[in-house]
């Protein structure tokens, strides 16, 4: 089997064990590096001797491999898609969403675990931006009483699709959510300065994203984050933004891997999303936020941040 590219005018063949190589090298020589540090201190000088030789050619020929690769796939690296785009394509996977991004995957990578530590934190009027198919509904502690502050007392869902829209309302139906507690379901760009119009300054007690600015590309991540400073309570409010994001991984050989490939991940079954992104420095250098607490999991492949925006 083979997958045919067009590069620079020229049909492309490249097999699959071509690309299955592509895929692994890189994961095989840090499971190297992952076995040689796990020997006992007095073997590793004579165990570095002997591997270094070949862990050099690895890197060399993975390294050869990767840029090549990608610069066939996908030559322009780390586009985002618009918002149009975005808008289709996820119209398009709102069936299968909670397949493709929740399930066995999901726990096995600590992602769930994520998504319930952090939503739990969720308190008062609450904004959800690129809700989705409602992964995260079921994990929300709603407020036991009107007055309380003990949870949820309002949310307000949004996304650009309304194909996953629809799927979040089937969710919020099939659950006891309490009378109390409204629930608003808003289509719209969350990276569009009517989100500022739409709701005002300070509005919410909590702003929560979980796996959408990889869509955004840079330019849309950093205008999405705008918007959530400005719809956010000040810290001095107790206001939050909650995020759980892909990253850049803290591994050395698996952020170089994303870095080459990235793009042509995204393009070529990664409904878009852009995974090697410094989703911190993107919130350091938003006028008014700073991250209070970041936490990774699964080799910094993806990080989450408790963000607050500074008093005026």
């Amino acid at each position: 089997m083979s997958l045919c590219f067009v590069h620079n005018a020229k049909k492309v063949s490249i097999s699959a064990p071509f690309l299955l190589l592509m895929l692994l090298l890189p994961y095989c020589y840090g499971f190297s590096v992952f076995h040689l540090n796990s020997q006992r201190t007095n073997s590793i000088t004579s165990l570095n001797a002997r591997i270094q030789p070949r862990r050099n050619i690895i890197i060399a020929f993975s390294s050869t491999i990767l840029t090549l690769s990608a610069e066939v796939l996908l030559p322009n690296r780390s586009q985002a898609i618009s918002s149009k785009e975005a808008e289709t394509s996820y119209n398009k996977y709102a069936k299968s969403y909670d397949e493709l991004d929740g399930g066995s995957v999901a726990t096995s990578l600590g992602i769930e675990e994520e998504r319930e530590e952090k939503i739990k934190q969720a308190r008062g009027r609450v904004l959800e931006v690129a809700v989705g198919t409602g992964l995260n509904l079921r994990k929300y502690v709603f407020a036991s009483s009107p007055e309380s502050t003990d949870g949820v007392t309002s949310l307000t869902l949004l996304d650009i699709s309304d194909g996953m829209l629809s799927e979040a309302k089937s969710k919020i139906d099939a659950m006891n959510i309490p009378s109390y507690v409204d629930v608003h379901f808003i289509k719209a760009d969350a990276t569009s300065s009517d989100i500022t119009s739409m709701f005002g300054e300070s509005y919410f007690d909590t702003v929560l994203d979980t796996f959408s600015l990889c869509v955004m590309g840079s330019i849309g991540a950093k205008k999405c984050l705008e918007q959530m400073r400005n719809v956010v309570k000040s810290d001095a409010d107790g206001g939050k933004i909650l995020l759980i994001e892909n990253a850049k991984s803290s591994n050395a050989v698996l952020g170089w891997y994303q870095d080459v490939t990235s793009s042509a991940a995204a393009q070529l079954g990664g409904k878009g999303c852009v995974s090697n992104q410094n989703v911190k420095a993107f919130v350091e250098g938003t006028s008014g936020l700073r991250v209070e607490k970041e936490s990774e999991f699964a080799a910094g492949l993806f990080r989450s941040f408790t963000c607050v925006k500074s008093s005026s």
